[in-house]
């Protein structure tokens, strides 16, 4: 492809970026929509270019994302422009769907702790921790009433609600996992179809059912449970809150295995494809603990015994 082409495909992926970006600051509710494909201009250019090419493009849409919005809008284009390169370049090296969503993964959380430690020592403000103090200070407004109201106000209840908030800020590094994997998911959906037109290389989706983890994640899940029940650790240390989140990612990881032996079940089984569907949405909707510990212990079933290849001989 000679530099003109180049040049007039760039220019063209350009202006559907800034389109996407325009829309996205300035639109509230279409914005939503439109935030999951800024990747996508990022993934078509990869696919075709260079990665010095890639790379100057995203200096090229830097520069234009702060005419169209703000300075806060660079670091928001780095971001998105460096998702949909490394989503690009491993699917021109034909990369497996696996490495692609792991990579891209990685490199979203990478750019998202960047940007939010960037902003704490820029303002010298974490806005994590205020959030969780205002929350804390709107909880005791309830509380208070239902003194008020003549309810019994008990340290009991002040407790639980502070270990739910002290938890949660426990929980922020699994949940920034969390959030970069269901980010990454979405954009996958959201450049499926434009690549399936625009572009030879597509992303060819493997089966949920067929999600086969690897069984040493089942010892993993095993050794941290012993050390989150036994392991005598400062609820405010370093040893804690990593036992803590890797637990919460083992559960999480665990429980995904357990909705693909459903989906698995279910495709064996014939049952109408909505079954499983309404199943997955049901329970994430209404986690009631009792059904969640049931599907993660089918989890650990499918990861550590021949459970598919029985039930396949006895569909």
């Amino acid at each position: 492809m000679n530099s003109g082409r180049r040049i007039a495909e760039g220019g063209a992926l350009l202006a559907l970026y800034s389109i996407l970006l325009f829309i996205t600051i300035h639109v509230p509710l279409m914005g939503i929509i439109t935030l999951f494909f800024l990747p996508t201009p990022f993934i078509l250019f990869a696919i075709k270019q260079k990665l010095s090419w890639s790379l100057g493009y995203l200096f090229i849409a830097s520069l234009l994302s702060l005419l169209i919005g703000t300075l806060l809008s660079v670091p928001f284009t780095l971001l998105m422009g460096v998702t949909g390169i490394a989503i690009g370049y491993c699917l021109k090296k034909d990369k497996s769907m696996v490495t692609a969503f792991i990579s891209a993964v990685l490199v979203f959380l990478g750019g998202t702790i960047l940007i939010y430690a960037g902003s704490v020592l820029i303002t010298n403000v974490n806005y994590i921790e205020i959030a969780l103090s205002m929350i804390k200070e709107s909880a005791e407004n309830p509380i208070g009433l239902m003194g008020s109201l003549g309810q019994a106000q008990t340290e009991e209840i002040k407790t639980r609600m502070y270990d739910a908030i002290d938890m949660f800020y426990t929980l922020i590094p699994s949940l920034f996992v969390l959030m970069s994997v269901l980010m990454v998911l979405v954009i996958f959906l959201a450049a499926h179809p434009i690549l399936k037109r625009f572009s030879e290389k597509t992303i060819k989706w493997p089966h949920f059912r067929d999600l086969r983890l690897p069984k040493s994640l089942l010892w993993y899940y095993l050794i941290t449970m012993l050390l989150a029940l036994f392991a005598n650790t400062d609820k405010n240390g370093f040893v804690y809150m990593a036992i803590t989140n890797l637990f919460f990612i083992l559960q999480f990881f665990i429980l995904a295995q357990g909705y693909s032996l459903i989906f698995y079940m279910a495709h064996v089984k014939s049952w109408a494809k909505a079954i499983p569907v309404i199943i997955l949405v049901v329970t994430v909707l209404l986690p009631f603990p009792i059904i969640t510990t049931v599907i993660r212990f089918l989890g650990i079933i499918d990861l550590g015994f021949p459970f598919r290849e029985s039930f396949r001989k006895k569909g």
